[in-house]
């Protein structure tokens, strides 16, 4: 196993798989073809051909089609079809900045694979040698990656927040960071990709942060999403993320960039390093 491994799962989907979900003439999503036709019991909501879905010209506005979307969703939930929903909804643009088209429930976000937008925060103290980075440990309860390894913070942009909104948020959620601490994290990047998902496809892209912490900081876990944190000296997080997939699948990458923009992994030492940086760099294929 190697540091690739991390890296290949941002690229595996199969496009044939899937037609496009369009709202005003725009795809703002995919639909795999199995639940494109299952949409098809739909047809008040749903206009579904086999070139793509849309929805009913008589849903015009962002409201009415949420509303409607929302129905859909909570019926497929209440017969066992679908994951039951979660009750958060996330924008749904074609881009990131355009204005919302719909809104959706989040549990439905990989089924129409539609854009989504996270916030993950690489929490670190120290420097050179003696740097060490905090590692969360998912509930084994999580709908996804339960009991993998995790970052400081990592949560996503729901409806109505911005990044630097949901920065704050999640800090004081998932690791008890006051929010003057979080408001010092430095934006370093983003991270955007496309793979297949348990239900569906993820089309994601993470906004990175780093913030350095104080050294006599300890997080705390204050919503019950992880069990708890340990702090690890930097080569010790490469050992695990270049030898296991004991981290979310989406974490590991993020420290791959990490140690790339720290100066752990470096050009003279690593024969793959520019291989690395292609792919962290080359992992959307839209």
């Amino acid at each position: 196993m190697s540091f690739f491994d991390r890296l290949r799962p941002l690229r595996q989907w199969d496009p044939s798989a899937y037609r496009p979900f369009v709202l005003d003439g725009v795809r703002v999503g995919r639909v795999r073809h199995a639940f494109a036709r299952r949409l098809a019991d739909f047809p008040d909501v749903f206009e579904v051909t086999p070139e793509r879905v849309a929805l009913a010209e008589t849903l015009a506005d962002p409201d009415g089609r949420t509303r409607a979307v929302h129905e859909v969703g909570a019926e497929l939930a209440e017969r066992g079809e679908i994951k039951p929903l979660r009750g958060e909804t996330y924008g749904v643009a074609e881009t990131w900045g355009a204005p919302d088209r719909m809104r959706i429930d989040r549990g439905l976000v990989p089924l129409f694979g539609t854009p989504s937008y996270g916030v993950h925060v690489n929490g670190y103290v120290g420097h050179g040698a003696e740097q060490a980075i905090w590692i969360g440990r998912r509930d084994p309860n999580k709908r996804v990656a339960p009991g993998k390894l995790d970052h400081l913070v990592a949560g996503g942009v729901a409806h109505g927040y911005g990044i630097r909104d949901t920065l704050v948020k999640e800090a004081a959620e998932e690791a008890d960071v006051p929010a003057d601490l979080a408001a010092a994290a430095r934006p370093v990047g983003a991270l955007s990709y496309i793979c297949e998902a348990e239900n569906g496809l993820r089309d994601d892209t993470l906004f990175l942060f780093d913030l350095h912490l104080p050294a006599d900081f300890t997080p705390q876990n204050t919503d019950g999403e992880l069990t708890g944190f340990e702090c690890w000296p930097v080569r010790d997080a490469m050992a695990e993320v270049a030898a296991s997939d004991g981290f979310k699948f989406n974490v590991a990458p993020v420290m791959i960039d990490f140690f790339i923009r720290h100066g752990w992994l470096e050009p003279d030492t690593e024969p793959v390093y520019p291989a690395l940086c292609a792919l962290l760099n080359g992992t959307r294929d839209r």
